[in-house]
């Protein structure tokens, strides 16, 4: 099953860009800049954004970061890196991207400041979505945020029933739950958890905080 998402995601991966931005009312990346604002992202830290697909929060954290700090980009699909790596090269900007599974991250411990995804968490399967989480918080320094944006549940009646109808068809009640209100499932691996609308109202960003051990 993974195999063939990743064969889907790869061949989207031609049309990704231009299907956002044909859809997005967001064209001047407002959304990207709302989600690493509420991150507290600082110069000198390091930034991991998981399930980054063409990698545009990794892209827009690295602008932010500049030589001071490092973003990195993490997703299955090797289509959707090449296509972040070169709107990378094209722009300048210099960030990092790894082909690796959410589940089982390759980096060490307490490695990033602030980890980040944005409108992929709710398509993972929920033993995926549990093991994305738990890997977010190993690699997040004590005390790191994690932030996630999703979309919110439409107000316009059609628009509305076309939503409802997506949440049905991802098969897992889990999912469809999880996708009306992510705090439940973030609360067992973060503290401080939090919900927000984002401007224009269409998404939301849910923010948690990794605990910080106090010692014995």
């Amino acid at each position: 099953m993974k195999r063939w998402r990743r064969f889907y995601y790869d061949i989207f991966s031609h049309f990704y860009d231009a299907i956002i931005a044909l859809h997005s009312r967001d064209k001047s990346a407002s959304l990207r800049d709302f989600l690493l604002d509420r991150s507290t992202l600082a110069p000198g830290q390091d930034l991991l954004d998981i399930c980054t697909g063409t990698g545009a929060v990794a892209l827009r954290a690295a602008q932010k970061l500049g030589s001071e700090g490092t973003a990195v980009g993490v997703d299955f699909s090797r289509g959707m890196l090449q296509r972040a790596r070169q709107k990378a090269a094209a722009k300048g900007i210099q960030a990092h991207f790894v082909q690796a599974d959410v589940a089982d991250l390759p980096f060490f411990k307490e490695t990033f400041h602030v980890v980040t995804c944005s409108h992929a968490m709710y398509e993972l399967t929920p033993e995926t979505r549990n093991a994305a989480l738990s890997e977010a918080r190993r690699v997040l320094v004590p005390g790191g945020i994690f932030i996630m944006m999703e979309h919110m549940a439409p107000k316009q009646p059609l628009v509305r029933f076309l939503y409802n109808l997506r949440l049905a068809s991802m098969g897992s009640s889990q999912n469809r739950e999880f996708a009306r209100d992510e705090r439940p499932f973030i609360k067992p691996f973060f503290k401080e958890v939090k919900m927000e609308p984002a401007p224009g109202g269409r998404s939301k960003i849910i923010r948690g905080i990794k605990p910080v051990q106090t010692p014995l």
